[in-house]
């Protein structure tokens, strides 16, 4: 079963959970909204993680770290999904 979440862009990153797993953009106007996403051991710093788009909603992570969300886009509002993988 995958996990929803909802994110507002706040400048903040978000444990949204943990690898291995694959992360989806889900949001109704993923035309217009785009969300940063690391998997990491500790809280990300700066502004260098995956984008995930319209173009490109899915990724896949391997490693069993706990994975990091922040939407890009001040203000806007964006729902990922994510689907834990077996290991």
């Amino acid at each position: 079963m995958s996990i929803r979440s909802n994110l507002t862009g706040d400048g903040a990153w978000h444990q949204i959970g943990t690898g291995p797993a694959t992360v989806e953009l889900i949001s109704p106007d993923a035309n217009s909204v785009a969300v940063m996403v690391e998997a990491a051991a500790t809280i990300p710093t700066g502004v260098d993680g995956l984008v995930l788009n319209s173009e490109f909603p899915v990724h896949n992570f391997n490693s069993a770290n706990p994975i990091w969300a922040q939407v890009v886009q001040t203000g806007l509002t964006a729902v990922v999904a994510v689907q834990p993988e077996a290991t």
